[in-house]
């Protein structure tokens, strides 16, 4: 499920305007959090993206927050 869940943030975040980019790699273990509605995600591998190229964190239309 969580493969399903991470296709379907990556294909909601190539639709996203620019924003919510995350300037340093996403850690295993590391949390985001909306601050609108509340829900989590975490990290369950590093991302390994070249510079420029990290993942874009999204939810309610605002960037999720590290907590």
């Amino acid at each position: 499920m969580t493969d399903a869940v991470a296709k379907k943030m990556s294909e909601a975040s190539a639709n996203e305007p620019a924003g919510g980019t995350v300037t340093n790699p996403p850690k295993k273990g590391e949390r985001f959090r909306c601050q609108k509605c509340g829900m989590e995600v975490e990290v369950t591998a590093d991302c390994h993206c070249k510079s420029g190229e990290h993942v874009q964190l999204r939810c309610c239309g605002q960037d999720l927050v590290k907590v």
